[in-house]
């Protein structure tokens, strides 16, 4: 009896179906098991789409329409005052105020007695896409690509005359910028620059020579691995997911992740919500598009999703933060918490996996019986697992259900055997896996029992 091998993610060529095998909701940890992605438990109900969150001076913050809202680890939330706009928000931490930019619009400093001042009005400020803190002053990145400018140490609204530099040896447009070790990143639409904080004056950030990147920004820039990843290009190149690495950037989206990437528009990648939480001790990454949404870990990708009234619909984890030993999520109206729970904010999510099996041989075979190891997860009730079968990995006949045992019926072995046996196949079978409960599968353990 044969053991098939377990999708190590989501990954296939998208004009040979055969080729496409995939996790949803789900990630192999490389270790010997299919490990299932959190749930959110709701906390609390707000007005309004999350703009974004913080965390700063032992709270916790979001943007939900035009509030900004400081929460408690109980839900309760307090108004703070108001930002303007619609748009996503960048936020820099410094050490006696943080800074608020809102994309294309306002900009504020919040302090700690939680007083939000504008700073849009004030000289030499101008509207800007995104914004970090470095040694004690904050570098803003202006909205119409124009040269970045810099505030005065521990003075986030002020900003001299002579504050201003052009980043990019490129003719390309600014577009974000962040902090890596201390040392300055700018990118642009087809670079990044790096700079290091020196005593000159009145410019302190000197470009470093030879370490430019040719790979432009697009957006979803999110911390990750004690780095930074983000969407771009490579200079005159399609879309794709790099990770910034010494002296380059590597690409680490496959042709799967791609094709999704190409089905956006530029508005819709450069608006990308990307986080970055550990679950389990996993080191997680995700991507939020208008239409889609997906994950990272271990080097694989898996795609994120949740069902509602049977429609399957992109997650609904919006922008994630740690605060206090936990992970929360603001999204649509909601305050989140991640959870061992089977359900995204009352929706249930559905875990599949696609795996394909073609024949050593390329030849004719018949399937008597199919066996899978797994256990049962958190679930307070029995759990089910359906099996559908395909013969050319797209079109897949009615799922045969098996139940599992209740919450603490490990090592679970269920079977598919019919007296018929399951079919006879060309070489190639899909299999497709399918549950809305919270279980882990054995990846050393799918096995098929051929007839000849």
């Amino acid at each position: 009896m044969p053991t098939l091998p377990f999708p190590a993610g989501f990954a296939g060529v998208e004009n040979l179906p055969k080729s496409r095998e995939s996790l949803t909701n789900c990630f192999n940890n490389q270790q010997g098991a299919i490990i299932p992605r959190p749930g959110i438990d709701e906390i609390a109900e707000l007005d309004g789409i999350a703009r974004g969150q913080f965390v700063w001076n032992k709270s916790l913050y979001q943007v939900f329409s035009t509030n900004l809202v400081t929460d408690t680890i109980t839900g309760a939330n307090t108004i703070i005052g108001a930002i303007a706009g619609n748009e996503i928000i960048d936020t820099a931490i410094g050490f006696n105020e943080a800074v608020i930019v809102v994309k294309g619009g306002e900009i504020y400093t919040l302090d700690k007695s939680n007083t939000l001042v504008s700073i849009l009005g004030n000289p030499n400020i101008v509207s800007c896409d995104a914004v970090t803190h470095i040694n004690g002053r904050f570098l803003y990145i202006p909205s119409d690509g124009s040269p970045s400018f810099f505030s005065d140490i521990g003075a986030a609204g002020t900003v001299q005359a002579a504050s201003f530099f052009d980043a990019e040896e490129l003719p390309d447009d600014n577009k974000t910028t962040f902090n890596l070790r201390n040392t300055l990143y700018i990118g642009g639409t087809d670079s990044f620059e790096l700079f290091r904080d020196t005593p000159a004056f009145p410019v302190p950030f000197q470009r470093i020579t030879g370490a430019r990147l040719d790979y432009g920004f697009i957006g979803g820039l999110v911390a990750y691995a004690d780095t930074f990843a983000f969407i771009g290009r490579e200079k005159d190149q399609d879309h794709g997911i790099y990770l910034i690495n010494q002296g380059r950037a590597d690409k680490i989206s496959n042709e799967a992740i791609d094709a999704i990437l190409k089905t956006h528009t530029l508005e819709s990648l450069s608006n990308a919500v990307a986080t970055r939480f550990k679950w389990r001790s996993y080191d997680i990454m995700t991507f939020t598009l208008s239409t889609a949404s997906f994950g990272y870990f271990g080097g694989q990708w898996f795609l994120l999703s949740k069902l509602i009234d049977g429609i399957e619909s992109p997650w609904n984890g919006g922008f994630i933060n740690q605060f206090e030993g936990e992970y929360y999520s603001a999204s649509l109206k909601k305050v989140g918490r991640l959870s061992g729970s089977n359900t995204e904010y009352g929706e249930l999510i559905p875990r599949i996996l696609d795996i394909p099996f073609q024949h050593p041989d390329n030849e004719w075979f018949s399937v008597q019986s199919m066996g899978m190891a797994m256990s049962q997860g958190f679930n307070t009730g029995p759990a089910t697992v359906g099996m559908a079968l395909s013969r050319d990995n797209v079109n897949y006949g009615e799922f045969l259900f098996r139940e599992m045992g209740a919450i603490g019926e490990y090592s679970k072995h269920l079977d598919w055997n019919y007296a018929g046996g399951l079919g006879s196949y060309d070489g190639f079978m899909g299999l497709r896996f399918y549950t809305t409960q919270n279980v882990e599968f054995d990846t050393n353990g799918l096995f098929a029992f051929f007839r000849s």
